[in-house]
């Protein structure tokens, strides 16, 4: 993939142009008419909100809340907006038959964006040998609709504890659905691998690696939200919930530096910046640490509009360097 400084208005995306390297991660969009809203709204890249083979509630209230704090002394809940939020879920999913359908007329509808369809396995008794085969199928699914990509969702901290959420930090397991993702779909069909945040990504790249694999960094991080009273409010998911938006600023930035070092000879991938995006600057800075594109959940929920200000800013840093 050609690298200009991080600063490219136009990318490709294993031989598909992607027009605006900004992009809506897994989350703010979990259906065609959301994504459709938010690709006339200029972003380039388009994920389907993580879907799994079978129906799922997910948690009740609350979900999404605005919060201040760090991830030392906790986060408390805000009645403002703090550019920080959780995004607590638990990964709903009506009938695969209702998503595969929506997400065909995605595909369908929006050719000329990238649409990554994010899948996730549901623990059952069937342990690991289950878990292999409903991500091989998912993607399998995903390859049908029409997607451009499939991403594994291996990290996503609001599901309770034992859950799947935590796969990410096994390597070696993280490599074995990968392995089993590649033999469903062939060789060609690009996978995403959506990974949270690790001191050391080696183990996980060289385990999970294949010239189609782009790598998606990061998912939200999981934090201890309390009300103002003290009250732990998360308490029926493990205590904690996914925290997302300006709180994970540095650590997405981090990530990105440390999977950015990780290319070199013949291994080379894309990578998606995701963490922090809530302003240009922030899109910028990803960019300019490694990352070939940018995705945002929080920040495209506050202001469905950054994509476009992220790319001007691109398109305005790209003119101050000529």
């Amino acid at each position: 993939m050609k690298r200009e400084s991080g600063l490219n208005t136009e990318i490709l995306l294993f031989g598909k142009k992607v027009p605006n390297p900004v992009g809506v991660a897994s989350g703010p969009a979990p259906n065609f008419e959301w994504l459709s809203f938010f690709s006339e709204l200029g972003y380039g890249i388009l994920t389907y909100k993580t879907m799994r083979d079978r129906p799922w509630v997910g948690h009740q209230m609350p979900n999404l809340l605005n919060v201040r704090g760090d991830f030392q002394t906790g986060f408390v809940s805000s009645t403002e907006l703090t550019g920080s939020i959780t995004n607590s879920l638990g990964m709903p999913t009506p009938e695969p038959e209702v998503w595969q359908s929506d997400a065909r007329k995605l595909a369908e509808v929006k050719r000329d964006r990238y649409f990554v369809m994010s899948v996730t396995a549901t623990p059952d008794p069937g342990g690991e040998d289950s878990m292999l085969s409903q991500f091989s199928t998912l993607a399998a699914m995903s390859k049908k609709v029409g997607a451009d990509a499939v991403e594994l969702n291996l990290s996503c901290p609001n599901v309770s504890p034992g859950e799947g959420g935590e796969t990410f930090t096994d390597p070696k397991l993280s490599g074995k659905v990968v392995g089993a993702v590649r033999a469903a779909v062939g060789t060609d069909f690009p996978i995403f691998v959506k990974v949270g945040l690790l001191d050391d990504y080696t183990a996980f790249v060289d385990c999970t690696y294949d010239e189609r694999v782009a790598y998606v960094a990061i998912n939200s991080v999981p934090g201890v939200v309390r009300e103002a009273s003290g009250k732990v409010i998360f308490s029926d998911r493990g205590g904690k919930a996914g925290v997302c938006g300006a709180a994970i600023r540095e650590k997405a930035l981090q990530a990105v530096s440390k999977l950015a070092r990780l290319r070199g000879g013949r291994r080379e991938f894309p990578l998606i910046g995701l963490g922090g995006v809530l302003g240009p600057e922030d899109g910028l800075a990803l960019m300019g640490a490694g990352a070939d594109a940018v995705e945002s959940a929080a920040g495209a929920l506050i202001d469905p509009t950054l994509g476009l200000r992220v790319n001007l800013g691109l398109l305005e840093a790209r003119a101050g360097r000529l």
